[in-house]
């Protein structure tokens, strides 16, 4: 059998996340061969230019890798999940989901600190337009939007910025441990939708090879991240959108709770629902949200 052909993106992160889908793989399917295809995508490619930038492209840390998968190039592809744009690529699937990591995000500083007693001068970089409204809801200065692979950001910390936001998923899987590091409570700071999970995604076409992916599917993880995005799918949301969701299973039950940021960040509205099914929480959420937002834009 010819090695099975999955791309990725060139970053350390990317390579480990692709590694250890390539390990679950093995794990399950002792048979299989793999040959890494490293690809550069429109982020990669762009790395200077901020995510906040009006023309952005939708997808454009997975477009160049979606278009290799459809045109034969590679037979897998792994992403992180919460780059995927919402509606599904025509001729292309999620077939698994792994288990998450952690979700929430980590506030690393050039000095030990407390949440509660940051302070309003210091400068914490960061190029999420959620991270920014979150840093200003807690009257915190964020600097010029930062990009770069995580050390690179790291890197940054102690010159010329106080600090950096970092999702959590990345450092534990890259095994770094910042010296002086805040884990931010997700319910006061909730995570880009999907983040911490990753997507193993094929040609649709590929009945056998979606069979085989299956078997690392964690299903309580895909509820949770399926609700997530059902937020931003229905609020016609992006990677611009000052948005964090969060959901947890309990039992037969999706808890997902949303916050949502007015486009110039001055109003925020966070709301919780439960429920069965995913899709429908996070449809119903989405139209709560986008009403309370409305009404508290108004009064």
């Amino acid at each position: 059998m010819k090695p099975l052909r999955i791309g990725t993106r060139g970053s350390e992160l990317a390579i480990t996340q692709t590694r250890l889908v390539i390990d679950l793989l093995r794990a399950a399917h002792g048979e299989l061969d793999f040959a890494e295809v490293i690809l550069r995508t429109h982020g990669d490619v762009h790395v200077a230019r901020p995510m906040t930038e009006s023309d952005w492209p939708v997808g454009g840390f997975v477009g160049t890798i979606e278009r290799a998968l459809l045109d034969g190039e590679i037979d897998i592809a792994v992403h992180s999940l919460k780059d995927l744009p919402t509606v599904p690529t025509p001729d292309l699937t999620v077939a698994a989901i792994p288990e998450r990591a952690l979700p929430h995000d980590v506030l690393v500083l050039d000095r030990p600190a407390s949440l509660d007693a940051l302070s309003p001068d210091w400068r914490i970089g960061t190029g999420s337009p959620r991270r920014i409204a979150q840093l200003r809801q807690r009257g915190l200065t964020y600097a010029s939007p930062v990009r770069g692979n995580v050390p690179t950001r790291l890197g940054m910390v102690g010159k010329g910025l106080n600090g950096v936001v970092l999702a959590a998923a990345g450092l534990e899987r890259l095994g770094l441990a910042p010296k002086h590091a805040i884990a931010l409570p997700i319910e006061a700071f909730p995570c880009a939708p999907g983040q911490g999970a990753l997507a193993v995604q094929c040609r649709s076409s590929n009945s056998e090879l979606i069979s085989r992916l299956k078997v690392i599917d964690h299903p309580a993880s895909r509820r949770a991240v399926e609700a997530e995005r059902a937020v931003l799918r229905s609020l016609g949301a992006g990677c611009q959108t000052p948005l964090g969701a969060y959901a947890r299973i309990e039992g037969d039950s999706v808890e997902l709770t949303a916050q949502l940021f007015s486009p110039d960040h001055e109003t925020v509205v966070t709301e919780r629902h439960r429920g069965r099914d995913s899709e429908t929480v996070g449809r119903e959420l989405a139209g709560r949200l986008a009403a309370a937002l409305a009404r508290k834009e108004e009064a």
